[in-house]
Formats: structure tokens, sequence, C-alpha cells
């Protein structure tokens, strides 16, 4: 081989180990709330406060704002920070639906806070769930057939009296919904990741990834999991206890908490103060639209503390309620 072979084989060498992408470690992001593709990390300082399944629940949104006086506390510089976890938006099929319809006004008011908050406007978090994602994906196949806001009831009508009408009816924000909420939702993040080892889903935790970089990233099956997945101890085929070790330990995380998977599901003995958990390290909740044993519940995290275990966390200190025995407004 001459001098001029072996000079390019290795400079090619050098440039192909210097762009190939390494995986992300959690290490390597700044400690300061940082949006990467589908993931947001958050740093190992603060206190964050989590609602879940809300369903166009207006008046516990606002409930969960009154009792942690989020968004008073955000605007005074205080180190806090809210997080939905998916499904604010479409109404259950057994709830009434009547306007003012509660999913646009917390989608509007999200939006809002956002705005009017500036740069303070990222600490209020909302990640994209199994509703906001097929609901967004229904409306961008209508308007694609040419569904506009003066044919919209009759596309609808027509959806909904399909062979999959059944299926669509439980996306009725797409009745809703408009291209500003369109593409809101098409941008919202999937994942929440602590420095501390906190991570926010809204489902379940991806069985075949290999490095953070898949969850920056997700693939078509990984946000399908992400977005839709139940435990196997609730729903047949769904993730074990093993998926959820090799998830946190792929991406150095310690406790996972998700909505999406009704309380009801679970057997008696994984239930306690309104919430589901799932062995050690996951915990499941929801804030609206809960069956019970289920409680409308918010999460409150120290983001400078480390949990080694979901049963670490305790009712009235991490696992607040938003009303009392008798079904009242708690006040703060």
């Amino acid at each position: 081989m001459n001098t001029f072979l072996i000079y390019f084989t290795l400079c090619f060498i050098c440039f192909t180990a210097t762009t190939i992408a390494q995986p992300k470690q959690l290490a390597q992001y700044p400690d300061q709330l940082t949006r990467d593709g589908h993931v947001v990390v958050l740093p190992d300082h603060g206190t964050i406060y989590i609602v879940s399944d809300l369903h166009a629940h207006w008046d516990d949104f606002n409930q969960w704002l009154q009792l942690t006086k989020l968004v008073e506390r955000i605007q005074a510089g205080e180190d806090v920070y809210g997080l939905i976890l998916g499904d604010a938006v479409d109404y259950k099929p057994d709830e009434p639906r009547h306007p003012p319809y509660g999913d646009t006004l917390i989608v509007d008011r999200v939006m809002e806070l956002q705005r009017q908050l500036g740069d303070k406007g990222k600490r209020v978090i909302y990640l994209r769930g199994n509703h906001e994602f097929a609901a967004a994906d229904a409306y961008a196949m209508l308007k694609k057939q040419g569904m506009t806001p003066q044919n919209r009831a009759e596309f609808i009508r027509l959806l909904y009296e399909s062979p999959l009408g059944a299926y669509y009816e439980q996306f009725n924000f797409i009745e809703r919904m408009t291209d500003v909420h369109y593409e809101f939702l098409l941008n919202l993040p999937t994942v929440v990741i602590a420095k501390n080892g906190f991570v926010g889903i809204h489902a379940g935790p991806p069985r075949f990834i290999t490095s953070l970089t898949n969850l920056v990233n997700p693939s078509p099956k990984t946000l399908e999991e992400l977005l839709w997945h139940r435990p196997a101890i609730a729903y047949s085929g769904g993730y074990t206890l093993k998926h959820i070790k090799n998830f946190l330990k792929i991406i150095n995380a310690n406790l996972l908490i998700v909505g999406h998977t009704p309380i009801h599901y679970f057997p008696s003995r994984n239930v306690r103060d309104g919430i589901a958990t799932f062995g050690e390290n996951q915990l499941i909740f929801s804030t609206g639209y809960s069956g019970l044993p289920g409680i409308p519940t918010y999460i409150e995290i120290d983001l400078s503390e480390t949990y080694t275990s979901v049963h670490a966390l305790k009712l009235g200190v991490n696992i607040h309620h938003l009303y009392d025995k008798t079904g009242k407004p708690k006040s703060d």
C-alpha cells in the first residue's frame, strides 16, 4: 500500500469516527431545562408538579393550578415546573360534552401561559399522549380529504358512521380542533427525563431501545409503545417488570411515572392512596378521568432528590389528591 493510500485511509477512518453519532447520555446535557427532539431534560434542582389524563376536565386542571400556585410561582421566579403527561384532550365515551369544551379550554390555556410567561413558559410542559397523537393524525387525514370549517360536521359524521367510527369517536377533539391546535399538538415532546433519574411518559417503557438517542428521535414502534402500551399485569401482552428495569437502566434513570392505564385495571394489591404501582420503580395515576379506585391526583417530585423506589413517594408529600373525602375541592 503506497503512502498516499495509507494517508487517505487513515483520514477516512478519523472522519467516519467523528461523524457517526454517538449514543446520547443524560450526563451530557446541561443542568438546565433543555429540549432535544422528543425529549425534555430537567436539571437536578427544583420541584415538578405532574398531572395526567385530564380528558377535558377543565375544573380539575384549574384545581391543580390553584393548589400548586404554579403560575404565580413561576412568575415570581421560583424553581418550579408543571407537567401534563398527555391525554388532556378528548371526552371519554361515558362523559357528557357541552360548551365551553374543557379540552379546548385546557389547550388554549397552556398555549396562552407559554406565551405570557415568555422564556419561563418552557416550565409549563405538555407531553404528547396517545389521544393528542391520534386526534392530530385524524385531523390531518380529514384535512387532506378536503375538510374545511364549513363542511367539518358532515366529514366527521361520515367518519363516525364508517366501519372504524367507534375508534375515531374516541378522538373527538377533531370536532373542535383548529389549525393552531393541530400545529401545537404536532410539536409536543414525548418524554421528560430529569437529572435525578425521574422519567415521565404517557403510557409505558419502549422495549427495544439501546440508548437515549432512540427517545430523542423515536422510531414508529418506539413511539407507539411510549404512547399506547399497558403493563402485563393489567393487559395481556403488555410490558413487564423486566422491560421497566431495562428501560431505566439504559437511560440511567430509576423512577418512571405514567398515566394512560386506568387504575381499576390493576389488582387491589397494586393500588394505594388512589394511585397504582407496578414493581419498585413505576407509578401510574390519573388526574381527570379516574376510574375507581383511582382518585384525581397530582404528583410532586423534588428534582434534587433521588428516589430509589416508587414506595418512597408518600401521600401528602408526593401524592396529592385534588379533592377531600367528600369530593369538595381542597384548599391550598
